[in-house]
Formats: structure tokens, C-alpha cells, sequence
């Protein structure tokens, strides 16, 4: 866990909140939203709850051990056991949450497969290494095909079934049909058992490998 004090005062712009920002700020409907959507904590509800009575109790939170005990709280425990067998602080979640929230790095890898299709040759290779199912599922949408703002299984077979499709030119239905990238495995590639065990860092990496092919 961070144990740096002041409290994740870091921000990408200077006219962006600090993370610092978003735990003395936000109100707690935000704040469950963030929980959830950046860091898929199951428990944002009492995390959220937990961080505004310690505003409303003792002020602002000044430093990332503060928090980390705060979000504490709202658990039976203060550490749980990693998929190798380790222990795992229960605000791990919340600072994931907190740093992609405040450094906007969805939409940075969004962006980044983007120019990266704009900029790589009729051919050539985009290796995507993700270290959580956030980074990985925008590197599936963009190597399978699926459009960020639709369902992510949905095939090609739902999306021109019914009478919607005749609302549909031939120009979209060719668009939404043909492939940008041609992904070189059905599976995504994760570290053996033996490498996590080597480097622990490892044992969240995923791997998805494509070519383009216009």
C-alpha cells in the first residue's frame, strides 16, 4: 500500500481534480460510481459511506495511510488473500479507482489503440499488455470490432436481427461488417504459473495480440 503523505496529490492537468480532490469533494453517489466503474469495488457503497463521515467526523483526509484506514472500515478485515496466496490490502480497489478516475487512462488507452491504428502499416502487429479487465476489455472492443458504446457479446447476427435492420444504409451495414484487425489468438495470453511465481506483478497481465488488416 502507498504510504506517501500528503495524500495523491498528483492530477495530468493543472485544471483537473487531484485525487486528493475527489475523496474531500465528491459527493458520495460520485463517489459509489467511481468505486464501481474504476475500480469494480463490490463494496463502493460502505467504502463511499465510510470516506464522508470521516470528512463530516474529522476533516479533510490528508495522507494515502489515511484513507487506507479509512476504507478499512468498511471491511471485516484489513487485508484479503491475492488469486497467489498473498495478502492484499482491502483499499487497493479504491486507489485503482482513484488513479484511472483522475488520470482519465480509459480513455488514454482508447486513444492509444486508436493512433496506433492510424500509424501501424497494412501487416503489422499491436501488442496490448493490460494489468486489469478495465484495459483489457477496450483492447478486445477495438481487436474484435465492437463498437465502445454497445453490449460487448453482442454479434454481428443481434445487431441486424429484426426490423431494425432496414433502418440501416449498406454503407453502416458494410462498415459494422468488415474487420480493421484480425487478432491472432482466440484467447488472451496470461503468465504461467512459474512466472507469477517469479514476479508477482505478473499475475494480473493480460496479452491480446493483433494484425491489421486495413
Amino acid at each position: 500500500m502507498p504510504t506517501l503523505n500528503p495524500i495523491l496529490s498528483t492530477f495530468r492537468f493543472p485544471d483537473q481534480p487531484s485525487a486528493a480532490d475527489v475523496v474531500n469533494y465528491v459527493d458520495e453517489k460520485s463517489l459509489i460510481r467511481i468505486l464501481k466503474k474504476y475500480g469494480e469495488e463490490k463494496q463502493a457503497q460502505l467504502v463511499a459511506h465510510a470516506i464522508i463521515d470521516s470528512r463530516y467526523a474529522f476533516g479533510r483526509i490528508t495522507s494515502t495511510a489515511q484513507l487506507a484506514d479509512i476504507v478499512a472500515t468498511a471491511f471485516p478485515s484489513p487485508y484479503v488473500i491475492d488469486k497467489i496466496g498473498r495478502k492484499a490490502h482491502v483499499a487497493t480497489r479504491t486507489f485503482q479507482a482513484l488513479r484511472i478516475f483522475v488520470n482519465n487512462e480509459l480513455n488514454e488507452v482508447n486513444n492509444g489503440l486508436e493512433i496506433c491504428h492510424h500509424l501501424l502499416s497494412v501487416g503489422g502487429r499491436c501488442v496490448v499488455l493490460s494489468f486489469h479487465s478495465l484495459e483489457d476489455r477496450i483492447a478486445k472492443r477495438h481487436f474484435h470490432g465492437i463498437d465502445m458504446n454497445e453490449r460487448l457479446n453482442q454479434s454481428l447476427t443481434d445487431k441486424l436481427r429484426g426490423p431494425e435492420v432496414m433502418k440501416y444504409s449498406q454503407d453502416f451495414i458494410e462498415k459494422i461488417t468488415e474487420k480493421c484487425w484480425q487478432p491472432m489468438s482466440r484467447k488472451i495470453s496470461t503468465p504461467s504459473q512459474e512466472e507469477v511465481a517469479n514476479n508477482p506483478r505478473s499475475r494480473s497481465a493480460k496479452m491480446r495480440v493483433a494484425v491489421k488488416l486495413k
